[in-house]
């Protein structure tokens, strides 16, 4: 009796834990804050900046399930809604992948996954 309580306990604890990782995913509607401004990495020294989070990479529900969108733009859009609710302003070294379709396939829709690092600039002394 113990073995199968013990059983359907992992089980439980297993559906409550992909439920909660479904059930925290970005909302793709969210409109970006016009705060938050992409950086070019290069444009920016790293000692103007200290970093936030590093959006969608930071949470060990990474090693399971990443967002995707169906454009650059639209990952773009959320990753800036979620630096701005970390508390961030600003977006540097932006990184986006197309997930490759299935072979032959031109009815699958294409999937952009993206991640940056949100940052807070430094206030300037004087």
């Amino acid at each position: 009796m113990k073995r199968s309580s013990s059983r359907l306990s992992t089980a439980t604890a297993l559906a409550a834990c992909v439920l909660w990782g479904c059930a925290s995913a970005p909302p793709s509607e969210v409109k970006a804050t016009g705060d938050v401004k992409v950086y070019d990495g290069g444009n920016l020294p790293p000692n103007q900046y200290d970093v936030v989070r590093r959006i969608w990479v930071d949470s060990w529900r990474s090693a399971f399930w990443l967002p995707t969108y169906p454009s650059e733009a639209e990952a773009v859009t959320a990753l800036k809604a979620e630096a701005s609710r970390a508390g961030a302003d600003g977006l540097v070294n932006v990184a986006c992948v197309d997930e490759p379709r299935a072979t032959g396939s031109t009815t699958t829709p294409t999937k952009v996954l993206c991640y940056v690092n949100a940052i807070r600039l430094r206030q300037k002394a004087g």
